[in-house]
């Protein structure tokens, strides 16, 4: 690979290929997003009552900071795993939705 400033086919194929195998690489060591996955066992407990807290925490149609709400519950359960998979399961429930790029959350039902 080398900086040319003419792009030719084969530097737009070997972009490809290097793009696909990043992305498989990276699907492989579990960095995909933690909402594709279903919550671990050991944690559906903890994730069930970190979600009744959230609930009770926050009114429907109320809207509240992402990071607030976060350190609040890791001021209460020391887990923030947890934490992520009860909010992301919360959000693809449609009980919650992310606004201002995940800055905000609110209480849809």
């Amino acid at each position: 690979m080398h900086l040319q400033p003419i792009v030719k086919p084969t530097h737009v194929e070997e972009a490809h290929r290097l793009f696909r195998i990043s992305t498989l690489n990276a699907a492989q060591s579990g960095m995909v997003s933690s909402s594709t996955k279903e919550t671990p066992a050991e944690l559906k407990n903890l994730v069930t009552k970190i979600e009744d807290a959230i609930k009770r925490r926050i009114a429907i149609g109320t809207r509240m900071s992402y990071p607030k709400l976060q350190s609040e519950l890791l001021d209460r359960f020391d887990n923030s795993r947890a934490i992520d998979f009860a909010i992301m399961a919360m959000v693809k429930r449609d009980e919650l939705i992310h606004h201002d790029a995940r800055k905000i959350l609110e209480r849809k039902r």
